[in-house]
Protein backbone atom coordinates (compact mmCIF):
# COMPACT_ATOMS: atom_id res chain seq x y z
CA UNK A 1 0.00 0.00 0.00
CA UNK A 2 1.15 3.53 -0.78
CA UNK A 3 1.80 6.16 1.89
CA UNK A 4 -0.83 8.89 1.51
CA UNK A 5 -0.88 10.32 5.04
CA UNK A 6 1.62 11.78 7.49
CA UNK A 7 0.88 12.41 11.14
CA UNK A 8 2.23 15.17 13.35
CA UNK A 9 3.59 14.04 16.71
CA UNK A 10 4.85 17.09 18.58
CA UNK A 11 7.00 18.96 16.08
CA UNK A 12 7.79 15.88 14.01
CA UNK A 13 5.92 14.69 10.92
CA UNK A 14 5.74 10.89 10.94
CA UNK A 15 4.96 8.72 7.92
CA UNK A 16 2.03 6.33 8.26
CA UNK A 17 4.45 3.53 7.32
CA UNK A 18 6.51 4.15 10.47
CA UNK A 19 3.40 4.03 12.66
CA UNK A 20 2.29 0.83 10.93
CA UNK A 21 5.76 -0.67 11.40
CA UNK A 22 5.89 0.14 15.11
CA UNK A 23 2.43 -1.32 15.75
CA UNK A 24 3.37 -4.39 13.69
CA UNK A 25 6.52 -4.98 15.72
CA UNK A 26 4.73 -4.62 19.07
CA UNK A 27 2.12 -7.18 17.98
CA UNK A 28 4.79 -9.53 16.57
CA UNK A 29 6.93 -9.29 19.71
CA UNK A 30 3.91 -10.06 21.88
CA UNK A 31 2.86 -12.99 19.68
CA UNK A 32 6.33 -14.57 19.71
CA UNK A 33 6.66 -14.07 23.46
CA UNK A 34 3.30 -15.76 24.08
CA UNK A 35 4.03 -18.73 21.82
CA UNK A 36 7.81 -19.20 22.15
CA UNK A 37 8.85 -17.33 25.27
CA UNK A 38 10.98 -14.32 26.22
CA UNK A 39 14.23 -15.67 24.72
CA UNK A 40 12.93 -15.80 21.16
CA UNK A 41 10.93 -12.60 21.53
CA UNK A 42 14.18 -10.85 22.39
CA UNK A 43 15.87 -12.47 19.37
CA UNK A 44 13.12 -10.98 17.19
CA UNK A 45 13.61 -7.64 18.92
CA UNK A 46 17.35 -7.79 18.18
CA UNK A 47 16.70 -8.57 14.50
CA UNK A 48 14.33 -5.62 14.25
CA UNK A 49 16.85 -3.36 16.00
CA UNK A 50 19.66 -4.33 13.61
CA UNK A 51 17.38 -3.77 10.62
CA UNK A 52 16.41 -0.27 11.74
CA UNK A 53 19.95 0.76 12.75
CA UNK A 54 21.50 -0.35 9.46
CA UNK A 55 18.61 1.21 7.54
CA UNK A 56 19.05 4.55 9.34
CA UNK A 57 22.85 4.67 9.17
CA UNK A 58 22.97 3.52 5.56
CA UNK A 59 22.33 7.12 4.51
CA UNK A 60 26.09 7.48 4.96
CA UNK A 61 26.39 5.21 1.92
CA UNK A 62 23.37 6.30 -0.10
CA UNK A 63 23.64 10.07 0.43
CA UNK A 64 27.00 10.88 1.99
CA UNK A 65 26.98 14.46 0.66
CA UNK A 66 23.86 15.29 2.69
CA UNK A 67 25.41 13.83 5.84
CA UNK A 68 28.57 15.91 5.33
CA UNK A 69 26.52 19.08 4.82
CA UNK A 70 24.18 18.32 7.72
CA UNK A 71 25.21 15.60 10.20
CA UNK A 72 21.76 15.84 11.83
CA UNK A 73 20.33 14.24 8.70
CA UNK A 74 21.33 10.94 10.34
CA UNK A 75 18.51 11.52 12.80
CA UNK A 76 15.79 12.62 10.42
CA UNK A 77 16.51 10.55 7.30
CA UNK A 78 17.39 6.99 6.35
CA UNK A 79 18.96 5.11 3.47
CA UNK A 80 15.68 4.65 1.61
CA UNK A 81 14.91 1.40 -0.20
CA UNK A 82 18.59 0.61 -0.74
CA UNK A 83 19.27 1.12 2.94
CA UNK A 84 16.34 -1.09 3.89
CA UNK A 85 17.69 -3.92 1.75
CA UNK A 86 21.12 -3.45 3.32
CA UNK A 87 19.50 -3.79 6.74
CA UNK A 88 17.60 -6.86 5.62
CA UNK A 89 20.80 -8.35 4.19
CA UNK A 90 22.58 -7.75 7.50
CA UNK A 91 19.81 -9.50 9.46
CA UNK A 92 19.77 -12.36 6.95
CA UNK A 93 23.52 -12.75 7.27
CA UNK A 94 23.29 -12.81 11.06
CA UNK A 95 20.53 -15.43 11.00
CA UNK A 96 22.55 -17.63 8.62
CA UNK A 97 25.70 -17.15 10.69
CA UNK A 98 23.92 -18.00 13.95
CA UNK A 99 22.45 -21.07 12.29
CA UNK A 100 25.87 -22.17 11.05
CA UNK A 101 27.34 -21.74 14.53
CA UNK A 102 24.35 -23.65 15.99
CA UNK A 103 23.30 -20.63 18.05
CA UNK A 104 19.90 -20.67 16.35
CA UNK A 105 17.74 -23.75 16.89
CA UNK A 106 14.94 -25.02 14.66
CA UNK A 107 12.47 -23.59 17.15
CA UNK A 108 14.31 -20.28 16.98
CA UNK A 109 13.91 -20.14 13.22
CA UNK A 110 10.22 -20.95 13.59
CA UNK A 111 9.87 -18.17 16.16
CA UNK A 112 11.54 -15.63 13.87
CA UNK A 113 9.36 -16.69 10.96
CA UNK A 114 6.26 -16.38 13.14
CA UNK A 115 7.40 -12.87 14.01
CA UNK A 116 7.93 -12.07 10.33
CA UNK A 117 4.41 -13.29 9.49
CA UNK A 118 2.96 -11.16 12.28
CA UNK A 119 4.95 -8.06 11.27
CA UNK A 120 3.95 -8.36 7.62
CA UNK A 121 0.27 -9.10 8.30
CA UNK A 122 -0.19 -6.31 10.86
CA UNK A 123 1.85 -3.86 8.78
CA UNK A 124 -0.31 -4.49 5.71
CA UNK A 125 -3.56 -4.10 7.65
CA UNK A 126 -2.34 -0.93 9.39
CA UNK A 127 -1.27 0.59 6.06
CA UNK A 128 -4.81 0.06 4.79
CA UNK A 129 -6.28 1.68 7.89
CA UNK A 130 -3.90 4.67 7.85
CA UNK A 131 -3.88 5.47 4.14
CA UNK A 132 -6.22 5.97 1.23
CA UNK A 133 -6.53 3.57 -1.67
CA UNK A 134 -8.90 1.67 -3.92
CA UNK A 135 -11.55 -0.10 -1.90
CA UNK A 136 -11.15 -3.46 -3.64
CA UNK A 137 -7.37 -3.41 -3.01
CA UNK A 138 -7.90 -2.52 0.63
CA UNK A 139 -10.45 -5.31 1.12
CA UNK A 140 -8.26 -7.92 -0.60
CA UNK A 141 -5.25 -6.87 1.50
CA UNK A 142 -7.05 -6.94 4.86
CA UNK A 143 -9.01 -10.14 4.25
CA UNK A 144 -6.08 -12.12 2.81
CA UNK A 145 -3.55 -11.18 5.47
CA UNK A 146 -6.00 -11.38 8.37
CA UNK A 147 -7.19 -14.85 7.35
CA UNK A 148 -3.66 -16.12 6.80
CA UNK A 149 -2.44 -14.70 10.12
CA UNK A 150 -5.36 -16.35 11.94
CA UNK A 151 -4.80 -19.66 10.13
CA UNK A 152 -1.07 -19.55 10.83
CA UNK A 153 -1.61 -18.75 14.52
CA UNK A 154 -3.89 -21.78 14.87
CA UNK A 155 -2.13 -24.28 12.62
CA UNK A 156 1.26 -22.82 11.66
CA UNK A 157 4.57 -24.29 12.80
CA UNK A 158 7.10 -22.51 10.61
CA UNK A 159 7.53 -25.53 8.34
CA UNK A 160 8.22 -25.07 4.63
CA UNK A 161 4.61 -25.59 3.46
CA UNK A 162 3.61 -22.56 5.54
CA UNK A 163 6.55 -20.59 4.18
CA UNK A 164 5.41 -21.30 0.62
CA UNK A 165 1.81 -20.47 1.54
CA UNK A 166 2.88 -17.19 3.10
CA UNK A 167 4.69 -16.17 -0.07
CA UNK A 168 1.76 -17.28 -2.23
CA UNK A 169 -0.73 -15.24 -0.19
CA UNK A 170 1.48 -12.17 -0.38
CA UNK A 171 2.02 -12.66 -4.12
CA UNK A 172 -1.76 -12.74 -4.59
CA UNK A 173 -2.21 -9.54 -2.59
CA UNK A 174 0.78 -7.81 -4.19
CA UNK A 175 -0.72 -8.44 -7.63
CA UNK A 176 -3.59 -6.13 -6.61
CA UNK A 177 -1.45 -3.43 -5.02
CA UNK A 178 0.10 -0.44 -6.85
CA UNK A 179 3.72 -1.59 -6.48
CA UNK A 180 2.85 -5.10 -7.65
CA UNK A 181 5.32 -7.97 -7.38
CA UNK A 182 8.31 -5.60 -7.36
CA UNK A 183 7.20 -3.78 -4.22
CA UNK A 184 9.59 -3.69 -1.26
CA UNK A 185 7.09 -5.41 1.01
CA UNK A 186 6.62 -8.44 -1.26
CA UNK A 187 10.35 -8.73 -2.02
CA UNK A 188 10.95 -8.71 1.75
CA UNK A 189 8.56 -11.64 2.16
CA UNK A 190 10.33 -13.57 -0.60
CA UNK A 191 13.75 -12.92 0.96
CA UNK A 192 12.47 -14.05 4.37
CA UNK A 193 11.11 -17.21 2.76
CA UNK A 194 14.46 -17.91 1.07
CA UNK A 195 16.34 -17.44 4.34
CA UNK A 196 14.05 -19.90 6.15
CA UNK A 197 14.46 -22.42 3.33
CA UNK A 198 18.26 -22.14 3.40
CA UNK A 199 18.37 -22.61 7.17
CA UNK A 200 15.92 -25.51 6.96
CA UNK A 201 18.03 -27.21 4.27
CA UNK A 202 21.17 -26.71 6.34
CA UNK A 203 19.49 -28.23 9.42
CA UNK A 204 18.35 -31.24 7.42
CA UNK A 205 21.83 -31.85 6.05
CA UNK A 206 23.43 -31.86 9.48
Amino acid sequence: MLVTHYFTIGNVSVSSSWIALIVAFVVAYSAVRVRYGKKYAEALSDAFFYLIIVWKLSIVITDVSSVIRSPLSLIYFDGGVVGFYLGLAFVAGKVLWDSKKERLTVEGVQALFTGAVAVQAVFQVMMVLLNEGQLVVQVVTVVAFALFALFYWIKGDGSLPFVWLFMAVHAFVAAWQPAGLVGTSFITTVLIGIIVMVVDRRNRCE
